[in-house]
């Protein structure tokens, strides 16, 4: 037992709280869940939290209560988060569970939107200290919602606001009561005056011109810096713009290699083509084609001459600069509908404003539902943007991280 184990332990003693104990298989438990993260302090982020989860329902259970979540399925950026778990569902109460292995005497931060977000207020607010070598769990308390407004709480510099511990409720009897014979509907939660969140982004009702905030035009997201193509291909000199000639001259490029010639129905030897013979030509290479890396060389090149051509799938970027410690960076999916009645997907980042190139070391991490790692992208020195492409299937669910040092952006998707 550690030293600062010791003396929470002496001082909770006196407080008479609850001690849950964490058996063999708890840990083997969390070992395995936490195991699927590749970063180390994420892993051990997880660890503690889903011991915590653990302690919690074994708790609840033994009172004939019930943690109606199941701990395997919770969001992967929930469980690597520094933050608390909200919420939880006990019933028809939402619960936060607010967990570390070491909570010091003076106190706890919670995150303002954990009090007033409609997504994340929770009824009551539990607070357990997870004793790693001691191989158990101390319930300190619980705070219910309707009680924060009765106490002058401070912000600190990142916006979080300080609990002390003795603002808390000590006796686990109250929380058994609250939870058994209360009604949810006694603790008034903020409304929600938007439509529900949906914390899935489906990239499908994209194709249909259904977008949630925040996912902007590519163009509109980087306005101050100058477009990137990196295909087989070059701008218009003079103009810094595609042309009907230089789209000649990539399906001259594209005629030569491929074979049976005629797929291309437009006459190439003419002088000059039409922006209809040009997107007839794209189309027709998209829509045949078997080659990948052709077919989004075809979908960037209809992005920048015809940006809605209902072929061309849909682009869609994300300024994630106040998320990612104000790293200036942007994140971009793209969709686009395969003949087999599957989808294309590509993830990008690229730096913005002033920023040339990206951070060296930035990650683009892809997870899948279960938080297993699916790829890893690693900028280097002057990288201008970094990227993945792959396949999907209708239904599949995958998560993508950007991370730079402990600065983690998680954003999840649907097909």
């Amino acid at each position: 037992m550690t030293n600062s184990e010791r003396i929470n332990r002496l001082y909770h003693r006196e407080l008479h709280l609850e001690t849950i104990d964490l058996e063999p298989e708890d840990f083997q438990q969390a070992t395995l869940l936490s195991d699927r993260f590749n970063n180390e302090s994420q892993q051990w982020q997880a660890y503690v939290k889903i011991l915590g989860l653990l302690a919690l329902k074994k708790w609840l259970s033994d009172r004939h209560l019930r943690l109606d979540n199941q701990i395997e399925s919770l969001p992967p950026d929930q469980i690597i988060s520094s933050e608390p778990i909200c919420p939880l569902q006990v019933g028809g109460f939402k619960v936060c569970l607010l967990t570390d292995e070491n909570i010091v005497n003076e106190g706890i931060e919670i995150p303002e939107k954990m009090i007033y977000s409609p997504e994340f207020a929770a009824h009551l607010y539990i607070l357990l200290q997870v004793l790693i070598e001691s191989e158990a769990a101390l319930l300190i308390g619980f705070i219910r919602h309707d009680q924060f407004k009765n106490l002058s709480l401070q912000k600190n510099e990142i916006g979080n606001y300080q609990l002390s511990l003795n603002q808390l409720n000590y006796d686990s009897s109250q929380l058994i009561l609250n939870l058994k014979y209360l009604s949810p509907a006694a603790i008034k939660l903020p409304e929600n005056t938007l439509p529900e969140s949906k914390p899935w982004e489906k990239l499908t009702n994209w194709l249909e011109g259904i977008l949630t905030e925040g996912w902007q035009p590519l163009e509109e997201v980087l306005a101050n810096r100058k477009p990137i193509i990196q295909m087989a291909f070059r701008l218009d000199r003079t103009t810094e713009q595609l042309s009907p000639k230089v789209v000649k001259n990539f399906l001259k490029q594209f005629q030569i290699t491929q074979q049976p010639r005629d797929k291309i129905q437009a006459d190439l030897s003419q002088p000059e083509l039409s922006d209809t013979e040009v997107n007839k030509a794209l189309v027709q290479i998209l829509q045949t084609t078997e080659d990948e890396e052709t077919r989004w060389q075809i979908a960037e090149l209809l992005w920048e001459i015809d940006p809605s051509h209902p072929a061309a799938g849909v682009r869609r970027a994300m300024d994630l600069g106040m998320q990612l410690a104000r790293v200036p960076v942007a994140l971009m999916i793209a969709i686009l509908p395969k003949p087999n009645q599957r989808f294309a997907v590509l993830s990008r980042v690229y730096p913005m404003q002033e920023q040339r190139f990206l951070p060296a070391n930035l990650k683009l991490i892809g997870l899948d539902e279960n938080g297993e790692s699916l790829f890893e992208i690693r900028a280097r020195q002057r990288d201008d943007y970094i990227q993945f492409k792959f396949t999907a299937d209708p239904g599949d669910r995958f998560s993508l991280q950007v991370t730079l040092n402990s600065a983690t952006v998680t954003k999840q998707f649907v097909i």
